[in-house]
């Protein structure tokens, strides 16, 4: 039994890799070479940049790694379905990338030298202004939230942690000018879709067995 449960964990740490081994596409498709449109609205340009939000929006990478990998432990099928819509996610998005680049908003000159305005700058300087319909940090971040939601295990304090700190980066590529708001409209609406249809294929597969299950009980068989 503790060798089968270890075997699960290690199985869904492995198939974690798949998602670092998907986003090496990522820096070939982000380039305006392509062409580029905008989304961005008049009520984006309306938002305020907040400077402090560059510090959960620099956080995720780490953020999603320790949420993930708990999951892992705590519940393999969890992790599994949650990682699987995260491969999914990131395909699409890519192959919308790829056909459909979009550009994000104006950013705004970073003149400060304190340190929330260094960072900043930083995050500029590195990530280029495009691959933004649909948002990934949203995409990954809101499907956090999905996936803790149907757990049995939380406990409150870590779902409400989860829900926070995925809320306060889905934020933060608004407030620090990222991403506009049809940005992360597109990537709740992608999650939502591919955890639905991931959940019925999950039970759809688990059809046959339960059709063994009922016969072994000697009642009807399931039609």
């Amino acid at each position: 039994m503790k060798m089968n449960k270890n075997l699960k964990i290690a199985s869904s740490l492995l198939f974690l890799l798949s998602i670092p081994a998907i986003m090496m596409i990522y820096p070939y498709l982000n380039t305006s070479t392509r062409g580029v449109h905008t989304l961005v609205t008049s009520l984006d340009r309306e938002i305020p940049v907040v400077k402090m939000f560059v510090v959960p929006y620099i956080a995720w990478i780490g953020y999603l790694t320790i949420t993930l990998i708990y999951f892992c432990f705590k519940d393999y099928k969890l992790a599994i379905k949650t990682i699987l819509v995260f491969d999914l996610g990131l395909l699409v998005c890519f192959i919308i990338y790829y056909f459909y680049q979009t550009v994000v908003p104006i950013r705004p000159e970073v003149t400060g030298e304190d340190f929330l305005s260094r960072i900043l700058k930083y995050v500029y300087k590195i990530d280029q202004p495009y691959n933004c319909f649909p948002s990934i940090h949203v995409m990954s971040s809101y499907l956090m939230i999905r996936a803790i939601r149907h757990c049995s295990w939380k406990k409150w304090w870590i779902n409400w942690g989860i829900k926070c700190f995925s809320i306060s980066i889905i934020l933060a590529t608004l407030f620090i000018k990222q991403h506009a708001i049809m940005d992360v409209i597109a990537a709740i609406f992608l999650v939502n879709c591919l955890f639905k249809i991931v959940e019925s294929v999950n039970e759809w597969l688990l059809l046959p067995n339960r059709k063994v299950k009922t016969v072994r009980n000697g009642l009807t068989p399931i039609k």
